[in-house]
């Protein structure tokens, strides 16, 4: 996995955390994550705070999907947009 994410050692979920400049910037972010996460029609669980996002996928069946490791990429992009 690429980026800021990591697999969790049973392949059930992968996790990130992402820092931000601002609240304004953080923002921004989770609006893109909104928008990526509809399309694919998959939520992972969000946490922030002021200057931070904390995001978990959890995979649908016993192991990550290719859906789950497309969306983990695309919100990926949209954090180095």
């Amino acid at each position: 996995m690429s980026g800021s994410w990591r697999e969790n050692k049973n392949s059930t979920t992968l996790e990130a955390k992402f820092l931000f400049e601002n609240y304004t910037a953080l923002r921004d972010f989770l609006d893109e994550v909104a928008i990526v996460t509809e399309t694919a029609n998959l939520y992972p669980n969000i946490s922030f705070g002021r200057d931070f996002a904390s995001l978990i996928i959890y995979a649908a069946g016993d192991n990550l999907s290719a859906a789950e490791y497309k969306l983990a990429e695309d919100i990926q992009c949209k954090y180095q947009k």
